[in-house]
């Protein structure tokens, strides 16, 4: 059959989610997915609701005689569903039958099953925000379902289709990344496969993969049989279940991913269901192969539950492109695209594979007998196949064979004649002779890895050179590093030679990027003078490049121009600044060399879209439409989706806007982009049509929440734009229109979003601007100028709650002024006292200002309502009542409530659950009810579903297993008293913040066990080495650490970490001396 492709709507059952939050959310040493979890402007959601409701979604399918595809445009643009229809419709990829988002995404709700493009970070900011989608017919009879987005946090253009075509089972992605910004940005490529699993499902990878790493290379373990602890997991000890290619085996959270390998392929293999998959890429560009799980343990299996109905654990099979860890980013230059292929097809019958390509999947197994198990599957049909398999000179089989997607050919009766089967050379033809795949078995592997474990960086004042100083700020701001800052590094160099070319360039970007256009430009002439002292040619034009772009944020075409035209003169420059030069030559006007300037970048950089719009946008004005419009196709040819060049093309017409909207959407980002491109070459009219057909059209519905789908900003940049057409009455008025609008949402985050506002922030007609613009100097960490921005609007007459909220925040963080935090957050509940957020922020500030708890109670429950709708100001309020005397109010709480974790935050709510439990249990103890006691103590160890959440395996239970040893003793149960209580003492470590430590809280029980055991000398040793271990570590500076993965810390309030370890370690003194004065009284 053809390939079928299709779009239409699809009831699907779905948990609904909460609002998104209006307040803006300033994450600025988030850890996520081992780089920074900033997420303004993306609009956070932190709810989930509990019952299911029928959700109509838009759904794009493929079809062909082999596979069926359906694809979720609104949701990423992921793919949905995978089946090969040769194998019982078997799922190949991971299967939902419910849309049931968990708190796993960088903004909130995260989608498990299918497949996840994940880029320009992991996860993707867009994973939960609509695409554009367009379906590609090929003359063939190939179909293509094309998916873009800008991303919402660079603005990159992301787009990747999916491909099948007729007579193959083959399932190609077509990704193309386009920079659309004038600087370079850092990007990853994961493409994010689950598979659905079970004890009898095993992953596989090329069989020279001898070892695999942890994120960022922080631990790494022999594979597939892991010879040694890995990710707290004591392998070497767990013979004959220490095999990581089985999801059975894994107890843990865990990741692995391939350091080095000859092979371009892996995939998964499902053994009750004779299938499985198999992924291709070119192991040059695409080195990247993980596989992540949740783990085979209760741990685990909650989180399965949050994230699916019936659906069952999965694991990850990922595919990285350009990337093979995590964090591992690689660069866009600017206006750069890059493109590449993925495939994955399905395989039947077969086992998991020793070579796979694009055209066949050889399995070739040689037993300890000498046998040899032989098997092969191919992903379009094929007649006269010719498979052929030698030992050294001696051929031990030929066969020639018909064969197609979902049949297995497998060898009979083959045996190796010799020792070695190095010696066997496994090769498949085509009828014409054409070799399709060959496969020599491996020797004895060597386990030894050849990469070497990634170290910390030291801190910049224990760095001997500059050149590693440099190298390191380079390094942290690539990999977008959530806790170390690479300006520190930077500044340092240039204490020791305030001339360093290298760290003046990275500061001067670094300005740039937060709008200080003055001190990058001082910065960038700073570099320049030290690397024109010699000569005046650099080798390199980055920094003339970066030098111009200030210049032309100041409005200093004139300079900037210069500054572009030199950096010409080095050829990785030479697109990118001749894009810019034609962009200033149209802003004044002079059609001829702009023309001429666009050709000389399209020279250089022949694909990139802005190019070839500028140049069409020429053409047109210079009376050219018909080379405009063979431009504008030829973009359309090969990228549908871009909206630039779309509109351009489409917008003149009412019949051409009318299809802009209905493949768009009139998402307000969009037109922004469009429009500051129009604005980069002086079309202020265009942006005014432009500005005017967005505000009178509708937006496309979606199935998703989209609150940027309409922005302040629209009305805001058309003031600025009659400003700048000398249209001041127009302007004033329009200026008057945007102040009035309602704030909610008002997140800015471009620079030239920026400039807008400062110009209307300088007009004083409202106190709307002040306000956005606060937001966007904050998230760019311009926070002095934050505070001044939402203080101005504050004088300016703004009622607005957040206005008040922003500023307690930042008096607390970056003042430390409690009082003024207080005093500001008290005016923001009173502005909006439904705000449930700021009544638990509040509560939040309170505790860090060290209030009462019994008040801090009395202000929750007076205003119950709104606490019973977040689950953080729950989780608030049952600590409250557990440490105010309530725990049977707490536990009522903790049992009929149904919490929805974050991924990376667990243990919170188990925690006080755990606690109500004890307390009450110990409250029943002294009043001799044993039984009572011991029914709280054991019930502490049976996690109920509705925590969202259950006991790592790694997880200290000393304190419960005390306590049930208590209740036995009391009740005279000796025997099963002192197991408990060995159970309690021979726990070692804990495991809290994701993260194993040698004490807690916890291990005052194990010594408290050890004493009811009669073991008094190693309690008190134990005892001893608390107190050892607390002084040990105040001696040493509290940090984060380096190589955390996953911390969500979704508080807006910082803490300081020094103070936070040192409350810490004065608690488990204390607990250490009061268990050494107990031992006293023995």
């Amino acid at each position: 059959m053809s390939v079928e492709a299709h779009i239409s709507k699809r009831q699907i059952p779905t948990y609904p989610l909460g609002e998104p939050e209006k307040n803006p959310l300033f994450f600025e040493k988030r850890i996520y997915q081992g780089s920074s979890g900033k997420v303004y402007p993306v609009p956070f959601v932190d709810k989930v609701y509990d019952e299911p409701v029928d959700q109509a979604y838009t759904i794009a399918s493929l079809e062909n005689e082999y596979v069926y595809l359906e694809l979720m445009p609104e949701i990423g643009g992921r793919i949905f569903k995978g089946q090969d229809k040769t194998n019982a419709n078997y799922d190949f990829f991971y299967r939902q039958d419910v849309i049931k988002p968990a708190l796993v995404g960088l903004a909130g709700p995260w989608l498990s099953g299918g497949v996840e493009f994940n880029w320009p970070q992991h996860h993707r900011p867009g994973t939960y925000l609509p695409s554009d989608v367009f379906i590609e017919e090929e003359a063939d009879g190939a179909r293509t379902v094309w998916m873009s987005e800008l991303d919402p946090l660079q603005r990159m253009k992301g787009m990747h289709g999916i491909r099948l075509r007729p007579g193959s089972s083959l399932v190609e992605l077509r990704a193309r990344l386009f920079n659309r910004t004038p600087v370079t940005q850092t990007f990853l490529w994961w493409a994010n496969v689950a598979a659905k699993v079970h004890d009898q499902f095993q992953s596989f990878f090329p069989p020279d993969v001898s070892y695999v790493a942890d994120h960022a290379v922080r631990a790494m373990s022999s594979f597939p049989q892991a010879n040694n602890p890995y990710y707290g997991v004591d392998y070497q000890n767990r013979t004959g279940a220490n095999d990581l290619s089985w999801y059975k085996n894994i107890p843990v959270p865990t990741s692995y991913m391939v350091c080095e390998t000859d092979g371009s392929f892996f995939g998964g293999y499902d053994y009750a269901a004779e299938g499985g998959f198999v992924h291709v890429a070119n192991k040059h560009l695409s080195p990247g192969k993980k596989q992540w799980t949740w783990g085979n343990h209760g741990f685990g299996w909650a989180w399965d539950r949050e994230l699916t109905d019936e659906g069952g654990p999965y694991v990850e099979l990922m595919a990285g492109v350009y990337t093979d860890n995590q964090p591992d980013f690689s660069y866009l230059l600017p206006y750069e695209t890059k493109t590449f292929s993925q495939f994955w097809w399905p395989i039947q019958k077969l086992g998991p594979v020793q070579e796979a390509n694009e055209e066949v999947a050889i399995r070739c197994v040689v037993a300890n007998d000498r046998s040899i198990e032989l098997g092969l599957n191919v992903s379009r049909n094929r007649t006269g196949l010719t498979v052929r398999v030698s030992e050294t000179a001696s051929v031990l089989l030929e066969e020639t064979l018909d064969l197609k997607p979902g049949e297995t050919w497998r060898a009979v009766d083959l045996r190796l004649a010799g020792e070695s089967e190095e010696s066997l050379l496994v090769s498949v033809f085509d009828s014409d002779g054409t070799l399709l795949g060959q496969y020599r078995p491996l020797g004895k592997r060597d386990a030894a890895p050849s990469r070497e474990l990634a170290k910390e960086p030291a801190l910049p004042e224990d760095i001997v050179s500059n050149e590693e100083l440099f190298l390191v700020g380079e390094h942290l701001e690539q990999y977008r590093h959530p806790t170390r800052d690479p300006e520190l590094y930077w500044n340092e160099a240039l204490k020791r030679d305030a001339c360093d070319s290298r760290s003046n360039a990275a500061l001067g970007k670094a300005a740039l990027r937060r709008g200080e256009f003055a001190k990058a430009s001082a910065y960038l002439d700073t570099a320049l003078k030290r690397l024109t002292a010699l000569h005046p040619n650099p080798a390199d034009g980055e920094t003339l490049y970066y030098a111009g772009l200030a210049k032309r944020y100041l409005g200093e075409d004139e300079a900037a121009y210069a500054y572009f035209y030199k950096s010409t003169w080095n050829y990785e420059w030479r697109a990118a600044a001749y894009y810019a030069i034609a962009c200033l030559d149209l802003k004044k006007g002079d059609l001829s060399k702009a023309i001429e300037h666009a050709k000389s970048s399209l020279e250089t950089n022949a694909s990139s879209n802005s190019a070839k719009t500028l140049l069409a946008i020429c053409l047109r004005k210079s009376g050219d439409l018909k080379g405009a419009q063979s431009i504008l196709a030829e973009i359309a040819a090969i990228d549908p989706l871009d909206p630039w060049s779309s509109w351009e093309g489409k917008g003149l017409s009412q019949e051409g806007r009318e299809g802009f909207l209905g493949t768009f959407r009139n998402d307000a980002q969009t037109v922004l982009d469009i429009a500051f491109d129009y604005v980069s070459i002086g079309e202020y009219e265009s942006v005014l049509k432009l500005i005017d057909w967005h505000l009178s059209s509708p937006v496309e519905p979606v199935s998703v929440p989209n609150p940027l789908e309409r922005s302040q900003s629209i009305l805001f940049l058309k003031a600025w734009v009659q400003a700048q057409s000398v249209d001041l009455e127009s302007a004033k008025e329009t200026l008057l229109e945007a102040e009035a609008q309602k704030a909610d949402y008002f997140f800015p985050f471009r620079l030239e979003e920026m400039i807008v506002l400062e110009w209307a922030k300088a007009q004083k007609k409202g106190w709307l601007s002040s306000y956005g613009l606060g937001n966007l100097y904050y998230d760019r960490r311009r926070h002095s100028d934050a505070v001044a921005a939402w203080e101005s609007a504050i004088a300016l007459g703004s009622g607005y709650s957040t206005t008040e909220r922003n500023l307690g925040i930042a008096y607390w963080n970056l003042e430390r002024d409690g009082t003024k935090a207080r005093e500001a957050y008290v005016k923001a509940i009173a502005a909006d006292p439904a705000d449930a957020r700021l009544v638990s922020e509040f509560d939040q500030l309170r505790e860090r200002l060290g209030e009462a708890e019994d008040e801090r109670l009395a202000y929750l429950e007076s205003r119950i309502d709104l606490v019973l709708s977040r689950d953080d100001a729950c989780v608030a309020y049952a600590e409250l009542l557990n440490s105010c005397g309530r725990a049977e109010e707490a536990l009522e709480l903790l049992e009929t409530r149904r919490f929805h974790p974050w991924e990376g935050g667990e243990g919170k709510v188990l925690r006080q659950y755990t606690r109500a439990k004890l307390l009450l249990g110990e409250v029943c103890l002294e009043r001799g009810e044993n039984e009572t006691a011991l029914g709280y103590f054991e019930s502490a160890l049976q996690t109920p579903e509705n925590l969202g959440e259950a006991y790592h395996l790694l997880q200290a239970k000393a304190d419960v297993n005390y306590w049930i040893g208590r209740a036995l003793r009391a009740l005279g149960r000796e025997t099963e008293a002192r197991e408990a209580f060995h159970k309690s003492a021979s726990e070692d470590n804990d495991f809290q913040n994701m993260e194993v430590v040698a004490f807690s809280e916890l291990s005052y029980f194990k010594g408290l066990s050890l004493r009811e055991l009669g073991e008094e000398a190693e309690a008190v040793k134990l005892f001893k080495s608390m107190i050892a271990y607390t002084e040990e570590l105040r001696g040493k500076k509290a940090k984060i650490d380096y190589f955390a993965t996953s911390l969500p810390n979704l508080l807006v309030f910082e803490d300081k970490l020094q103070e936070a370890q040192t409350i810490r370690l004065d608690k488990l003194k204390s607990l250490a001396e009061a268990g050494l004065a107990a031992m006293s009284e023995v």
